[in-house]
């Protein structure tokens, strides 16, 4: 089993949210419970033979596009793009779900995701998860590394956010579903979704945890963050269940 797999995830959170201030902890009651859907799907997908999804994320099929031609023949991503390979499963299916019902806004992502199955969303995020993540990402927002390294490590409670490591692993590899890699994710989407978070168009987080943090931090510190994350060693791929 993977480093990003460890038990006892949802008592870390609760602990996280009990320490940042009240305006970071609103829960929007309309919307679904993000701490566990992960979990959920991530156990569906397992049931799942990407191999048979192979073909959609490669070239697309109908109306829906290939993956590939936006995240890369090996998913590594570009840019404001981000990287799939190496996420888990459960993340990954839990976003196509998000993108399909409106709750996450984007609109070439919502155009494909629409128009999957249930299935086939499984499939490609199993697809993607057992994927080896290339090293693809570089620092590329001129951010200052030694203050990403700082929040990335400790946080920085002067201004209540705690460290990204603190939910996303000692690697940034991710914990359990619920919390992606970041490590060697593309610093410019990095940074693109700390900016939904901050205005709103993006919400779908366990807790409302990124909502807080993402508020909290300067645009400067942002860029430094993403920055910084991407200079990191990529994850390994999620273990396939088939073997």
């Amino acid at each position: 089993m993977s480093m990003r797999y460890t038990s006892g995830w949802i008592g870390s959170v609760l602990v996280l949210a009990l320490a940042l201030p009240v305006w970071a902890q609103t829960v929007d009651e309309d919307l679904p419970d993000e701490s566990y859907a992960a979990e959920i799907y991530a156990a569906e997908a397992a049931e799942v033979d990407p191999a048979e999804y192979a073909t959609l994320a490669r070239e697309g099929q109908g109306d829906v596009w290939s993956c590939a031609s936006c995240h890369g023949a090996k998913g590594e991503g570009n840019g404001n793009i981000p990287r799939l390979a190496g996420l888990s499963s459960g993340y990954i299916a839990k976003q196509l779900n998000a993108y399909a019902e409106g709750v996450r806004i984007n609109h070439n992502m919502q155009y494909v995701a629409d128009k999957l199955t249930q299935k086939e969303m499984l499939g490609l995020a199993r697809y993607y998860a057992e994927m080896e993540a290339p090293s693809a990402a570089r620092a590329e927002l001129n951010g200052d590394l030694d203050r990403g390294r700082e929040l990335a490590n400790h946080g920085d409670w002067d201004i209540e956010v705690p460290a990204c490591y603190s939910c996303h692993g000692s690697s940034a590899w991710g914990v359990e579903q619920a919390f992606p890699s970041l490590a060697a994710q593309q610093p410019a989407y990095t940074y693109g979704q700390l900016a939904a978070w901050t205005d709103g168009r993006r919400k779908n987080s366990p807790l409302m945890l990124m909502q807080g943090i993402a508020h909290a931090l300067s645009d400067a510190d942002k860029r430094a963050v993403a920055d910084y994350l991407a200079t990191l060693p990529a994850p390994p791929a999620e273990e396939s269940s088939n073997e």
